[in-house]
């Protein structure tokens, strides 16, 4: 009989690859960034997987541990072999056909794959110890979802690229704010808590957590209701959870005073239902040749809001529903249709009120029946030509 080290169930093997999967490099250069470390420990074997900025670990349940022996393996390889497992397969570890190779064991099955020390594998160092607060996750999850419309992938202002999170201003949850430089999302979330944010290099305290980082947190939280474990940093924010902790490095900078530039509603504003709403932005947006120019236009004509773009290279479309419009008619917003669309997929409220403040060139847009979610678009030059050959 071959040697074995440990063994493991194939459901929970699974389970805690795919959490850890969200913190490892498939296209690094650095060899050790596409893999997973396994560290055998007496509770159990940790997973983790790190790309030097985010790093996650997943504890997982062993059948058995015989020899605690750590190592780590090509990420995509062990999950391709979990994948074509039986569900209830019991997956064995030991040395296999080379001293620079592990053998995956199950049933029948046996596959032998190269693996780097485990020592070579990086950790996020933590230089202070971390004060923890207990959190509800669930809130935390949706208004992350909820603000992610206006983020941009790359930026020369590394900030806006992020999610600042803070506390709530005279309640006990947290905010969540992102912003484009022309978009803006500011989400409240009902935590129950906040864990002690940096100040002491900005207006309030904050953090500014990277999208990767975020997108794995609220997988994590999506449907965490209590028990959720969260701390930060000057440097990193920790959160733990069913047996996962996540640490992320944050984004240096100092995020801007955001609230500052949230318009008052003023006394012009359109309600409308949102799948109304969807629905007609939906059918005109496909008429854009180039986002960056084709404006999407609401008017509101003899009770109705009409919906109109036309495209660059001269295709047109119209649709019109109906609203609560309390707005001159001669009003007429140009927003960016992308944009927009994004906005409105992230909302979940069944109806929204749109304050087009033109003097600032901005539009405050506001679910209806949800107080904590304040939303901003900027408006678009109009192509005044463009419009006369629509009409």
């Amino acid at each position: 009989m071959a040697e074995i080290w440990f063994t493991i169930h194939r459901s929970n093997l699974h389970q805690a690859l795919a959490r850890v999967m969200g913190a490892i490099d498939k296209s690094s250069t650095i060899p050790i960034l596409s893999h997973v470390l396994l560290d055998p420990l007496a509770e159990g074997v940790l997973l983790r997987g790190s790309n030097l900025s985010l790093q996650i670990d997943a504890e997982c349940e062993a059948i058995s541990i015989r020899e605690p022996i750590p190592f780590a393996i090509p990420a995509d390889k062990f999950k391709a072999i979990l994948a074509n497992l039986p569900e209830n397969a019991e997956v064995s570890f030991g040395p296999g056909r080379s001293k620079d190779s592990i053998a995956i064991s199950a049933g029948s099955s046996r596959h032998s794959i190269p693996f780097l020390p485990a020592q070579d594998f990086p950790l996020i160092p933590i230089k202070v110890e971390l004060n923890w607060t207990e959190i509800s996750g669930k809130p935390l999850a949706a208004a992350l979802d909820k603000a992610t419309f206006p983020l941009k992938k790359t930026d020369d202002r590394p900030w806006i690229t992020g999610y600042c999170l803070h506390p709530e201003k005279g309640g006990d949850g947290m905010v969540v704010a992102t912003t484009d430089g022309l978009s803006l999302a500011r989400v409240v979330a009902a935590t129950g808590g906040c864990p002690a944010l940096p100040s002491q290099h900005a207006a309030y305290p904050q953090v500014i957590l990277p999208q990767r980082a975020a997108e794995s947190v609220r997988k994590l939280l999506d449907n965490a209701a209590h028990g959720v474990l969260i701390a930060a940093t000057d440097f990193i924010l920790a959160v733990k959870f069913d047996g996962v902790t996540i640490t992320a490095k944050l984004i240096d900078g100092t995020y801007p005073e955001y609230e500052q530039v949230i318009p008052s509603p003023g006394d012009n504003s359109i309600g409308v239902k949102m799948d109304a709403l969807s629905a007609s932005i939906k059918r005109v947006c496909v008429v854009i040749d180039d986002a960056a120019v084709d404006a999407l236009y609401l008017r509101p004509r003899a009770g109705r809001i009409n919906v109109d773009i036309v495209g660059r290279d001269g295709g047109a479309a119209h649709d019109s529903l109906a609203g609560e419009i309390e707005a001159p008619e001669d009003l007429e917003i140009c927003l960016n249709g992308e944009q927009l669309s994004k906005m409105l997929a992230s909302i979940t409220s069944p109806e929204i009120s749109l304050h087009p403040i033109m003097q600032s060139e901005r539009v405050l847009v506001r679910p209806v029946g949800s107080p904590g979610e304040t939303y901003v678009l900027s408006t678009m030059r109009p192509r005044y030509s463009a419009m006369e050959r629509a009409e």
